[in-house]
């Protein structure tokens, strides 16, 4: 009885994927998937740092994050580049703004209407001078490794929540001023456009 069940079983599954696969096909090329994409955002670039040795402590800074994505391989990889802004408004004489200017590659998976991604970029980030004696005007080598989701609204429009390991090493002669300034983390969110 299984013998007999087999052969149309196997001929049925022959026959069923190339139709599945050309359906797909079909879709896929009626609806591409939008290869450039355009976000702008929210964003908090933070530092977890051990102000003594039984607890710790986390210092950031809001801001915002903009991004373009290029593509090189059809969606699934592109070049991104990146611009952040942040500030901190905490004390009338300590207000340093930072901004941060990233490049580097991008991968994505499409999930349906959302896309799944990961990235690594490097660059150069730079904080204003302050009235402080010992913060002068800086720019250091940054670092962004991190992944995201952009859950679809629509196929022009997602909205992205992304986390990154984000470094800096800005040099403060005030070690509490080094602790604000330097970062080791980033989240953003916000609506992306994709064309």
């Amino acid at each position: 009885m299984r013998r007999k069940l087999l052969f149309p079983l196997l001929l049925l599954t022959t026959l069923a994927v190339p139709a599945s696969l050309n359906a797909q096909a079909t879709y896929s090329e009626h609806r591409p998937v939008p290869n450039f994409e355009l976000y702008g955002g929210y964003s908090y670039v933070f530092r977890t740092y051990n102000p003594n040795s039984t607890s710790y402590a986390v210092s950031g800074r809001n801001g915002w994050d903009a991004s373009l994505k290029v593509p090189i391989l059809g969606s699934f990889l592109g070049i991104k580049g990146d611009v952040t802004g942040t500030y901190l408004n905490g004390e009338p004489h300590f207000n340093p703004k930072a901004y941060f200017f990233l490049l580097g590659p991008q991968v994505s998976f499409h999930l349906g209407k959302s896309t799944l991604f990961a990235h690594g970029m490097v660059g150069s980030a730079h904080v204003t001078k302050n009235a402080l004696p010992n913060l002068r005007s800086d720019n250091t080598f940054a670092v962004a490794v991190g992944a995201g989701l952009d859950v679809g609204i629509s196929r022009n429009l997602a909205w992205r929540f992304t986390g990154d390991f984000y470094n800096t090493h800005y040099k403060a002669t005030d070690r509490n001023v080094s602790e604000v300034l330097n970062s080791n983390g980033r989240v953003s969110t916000g609506p992306v456009l994709r064309f």
